[in-house]
């Protein structure tokens, strides 16, 4: 039966205990405070620099959720018919508030695995839409409803699952960068926008084929890939930084001595990775997602009658848009499910197949 032990030194007068052997307890600190960069803030353990951090961090994502909520309030004036936007707003707005809590006051892991969360699901939403836009230009509907489908149900069941996961085992921030649950949902996410990326490649094919004006078609692909770029950074970033953390981590010296204990060199590279793994993407959304008028929302409201087309991510302005009537629908098709766009059959001479969001 393995015994616990531990040893310790002096540093800055302070005596520094490491304990070792079987740590029954996980939420009981295998460090001291007084070099746990992670811990220090405002409120609890103060520190000049860590506060300067979370109040700057607090002061972006406040601004941040308080233009979350004004989008939300044009969808509802706008009576936004679809979901997608909500859904992505609702979750970003939710995400800002939790966001300012724990910067500048609650430092729980808990509340990293929920932010980590609600990002996943935004990410789902705009991911899904674009992959099954991908399986129509292709002429391969059934591989949306019998692939696609069906694999981002199981990504949400996955990061459900180990989001909670990752909840009941937290630990504390001395080692709450080594539990594997980091890695389990940065690695996912990491595949999935690389499936996000090969449906852009698909649909920017089809952009290029389309006899639409050079213009509308370069803002079109600029937005479809500054979405998807931004994404991808995020995810990039986001697993460089588990992978790193989970290989240099280790009991004794904790996550933060990963930074050395400084609280300036981890001040930064925090405060680069939440800004880019949460903020960013929230960022990009705000500016390529609108409110489409109610007429616009039907699954023909990105044909237009003159043979141009706003792109997806861009208010349509005025009354340039008119609804056109496809001959080859059936009336009860336009009364279909609304929860994802639904695309008129692709040809070659259609002007986009971009769909309104």
């Amino acid at each position: 039966m393995s015994s616990s032990w531990q040893h310790g030194y002096i540093r800055d007068g302070i005596m520094v205990h490491f304990h070792h052997g079987n740590h029954s307890d996980p939420y009981k600190p295998i460090g001291n405070d007084s070099l746990d960069v992670a811990c220090k803030g405002c409120f609890v353990r103060f520190d000049t620099t860590a506060c300067v951090r979370s109040g700057l961090m607090t002061l972006f994502v406040t601004v941040t959720g308080l233009l979350c909520a004004a989008k939300l309030c044009r969808l509802h004036q706008k009576n936004q018919r679809t979901v997608h936007q909500y859904i992505i707003f609702y979750t970003a707005l939710v995400e800002c508030v939790l966001c300012a809590i724990h910067w500048i006051y609650a430092k729980y892991t808990q509340i990293e695995f929920g932010l980590q969360y609600l990002k996943l699901i935004q990410f789902l939403v705009v991911c899904h839409v674009y992959c099954c836009l991908a399986a129509r230009v292709t002429r391969k509907e059934q591989l949306s409803s019998r692939v696609v489908g069906p694999l981002f149900v199981l990504a949400f069941i996955y990061f459900t699952v180990i989001t909670v996961m990752g909840m009941l085992d937290a630990r504390s921030s001395w080692v709450d960068c080594r539990e594997p649950e980091w890695i389990l949902l940065s690695s996912m996410e990491f595949v999935l926008v690389q499936l996000f990326l090969v449906s852009g490649i698909y649909i920017t094919k089809k952009l290029n084929k389309i006899s639409t004006q050079a213009e509308t078609r370069r803002e079109q692909k600029r937005d479809l890939w500054g979405l998807i770029g931004v994404f991808e950074l995020s995810a990039t970033i986001t697993l460089i930084y588990d992978i790193n953390m989970l290989i240099w981590a280790d009991e004794d010296n904790g996550c933060s001595g990963v930074f050395l204990h400084s609280q300036w060199f981890y001040s930064l590279i925090y405060a680069l990775l939440e800004l880019l793994k949460f903020m960013l993407p929230i960022w990009t959304m705000m500016c390529v997602f609108h409110p489409v008028e109610p007429a616009s929302t039907d699954f023909d409201s990105s044909w237009a009658e003159d043979g141009t087309y706003t792109s997806v991510f861009s208010p349509q302005r005025g009354n340039r848009y008119r609804r056109l009537q496809n001959p080859t629908s059936s009336p009860a098709a336009l009364h279909s499910s609304r929860s994802f766009p639904v695309l008129p059959p692709i040809h070659e001479e259609e002007t986009s197949p971009l769909p309104s969001v």
